[in-house]
């Protein structure tokens, strides 16, 4: 550590983990002939995820911009994977869900899903994996008031 920078700190390994179990979904997607781009199926995991969930949300949760969100959305409508309904509270606000037409797609991703995390598992016993999981959902737990402070100090 040197030049100040701890090259295996916590956030650079998530990190790391994260792009490239990212990568192997996406490379497993495109050789999956689904009929969906790889970025088109992280936005439909994302909806199953979240569903209804608000567009904007849905771009946040994703890490981009709306107006590429908005482009996806209507990729997807088109083919009637998705939908989009007004929100009932406010009008110029639509939520998205998922379409029936999109179970047989979303039963693949899941599988191709499950096919990344156990080869990122390895041979990494049970209880270890397990306490690794936890261990993810409690940061995701003490950092979720955290991004809600540096939004509400945003606007």
């Amino acid at each position: 550590m040197k030049n100040g920078i701890d090259p295996e700190n916590i956030s650079f390994l998530l990190s790391d983990i994260s792009r490239m179990m990212r990568s192997d979904f996406e490379q497993r997607v495109a050789e999956a002939g689904l009929g969906v781009t790889p970025a088109e199926a992280r936005v439909l995991a994302h909806v199953a995820r979240c569903q209804p969930i608000r567009q904007h949300l849905l771009a946040d949760r994703l890490g981009i911009a709306r107006m590429s969100i908005t482009t996806f959305i209507d990729r997807l409508e088109g083919a009637g994977l998705l939908e989009r309904v007004a929100d009932p509270e406010d009008r110029r606000a639509k939520f998205v869900s998922l379409t029936a037409a999109a179970l047989p797609i979303m039963n693949k991703l899941g599988k191709i899903g499950e096919e990344v995390r156990l080869a990122a598992r390895g041979d990494i016993p049970d209880e270890e994996w397990e306490h690794f999981r936890k261990t993810a959902l409690a940061i995701r737990c003490n950092l979720a008031p955290v991004r809600q402070q540096v939004k509400e100090m945003a606007q």
